[in-house]
């Protein structure tokens, strides 16, 4: 572990391996050592007047398997919700990494390096204005992988299994994942982007489906599970992600 200097907080810092920065909060109010994070906040732990910075690490080190675990999961809810964009975040999406960084500059920009892409904020930004400009871009970024990944996917399953389809098209849609019309054309949304592949191939399978069972009867159920074996599980899984940025 690492200690380092005051950070704009006025908090100390360690860096805990694997982990990356815990803020070390002290108080008189203070009566006994915990762990506490919360989504874009990071996470911190408060010390009571008296603790030394040895028994500090001690603890942190005892807890370290739950912070490491909480933290992931805390992780997953900030890329599905959104709360996590601020400045220092990396958020994957299919096909690039995008990394928030402050810059002096008086407007916003970003670069692209191979798979990674750079949005650099200006600092003084406020937080909420980071939040809906982070989002924006996100919004471009899930719209530029959709035509680039999601043609390909829907065309080899209709292949592969006979499925006929008018149009595929690409939405920002809250209410659904995708939909099919009477006239068998698709639409995918493009926050399918976030999701696991396996999952995302669910999804327009079930679309493909609805070009031939128009609801969702025992016969559509019976048609999805004999193109996607493991389907209500993956179907399970999609209910734990939602359509925001």
């Amino acid at each position: 572990m690492i200690i380092l200097p005051l950070n704009a907080m006025g908090m100390d810092t360690i860096e805990l391996n694997g982990i990356g920065e815990v803020k070390i909060r002290r108080s008189a109010n203070i009566k006994f050592l915990s762990i506490r994070m919360a989504p874009a906040r990071g996470i911190w732990v408060n010390v009571p007047y008296g603790v030394s910075q040895r028994q500090v690490e001690k603890f942190l080190h005892e807890k370290k398997d739950w912070i490491r675990q909480t933290s992931a999961k805390m992780k997953v809810y900030e890329q599905d919700t959104g709360v996590g964009l601020r400045i220092g975040a990396e958020i994957k999406t299919k096909l690039h990494v995008l990394k928030i960084a402050a810059t002096e500059e008086e407007k916003p920009g970003y670069r692209i390096e191979g798979n990674v892409i750079t949005l650099s904020i200006p600092q003084t930004t406020d937080f909420s204005r980071i939040e809906r400009t982070v989002q924006q871009f996100l919004l471009e970024i899930y719209v530029m992988e959709s035509k680039q990944y999601l043609p390909k996917r829907v065309k080899y399953y209709a292949e592969k299994y006979g499925f006929k389809y008018a149009r595929l098209s690409f939405r920002n849609n809250l209410s659904n994942w995708g939909s099919c019309s009477q006239d068998n054309n698709i639409s995918l949304n493009i926050k399918l982007m976030k999701l696991p592949d396996e999952i995302i191939d669910y999804v327009i399978l079930h679309e493909l489906c609805h070009t031939v069972e128009k609801n969702h009867s025992a016969d559509f159920w019976k048609l999805v599970r004999k193109v996607c074996p493991g389907c209500d599980a993956l179907r399970s899984r999609l209910r734990k992600y939602n359509t925001r940025v």
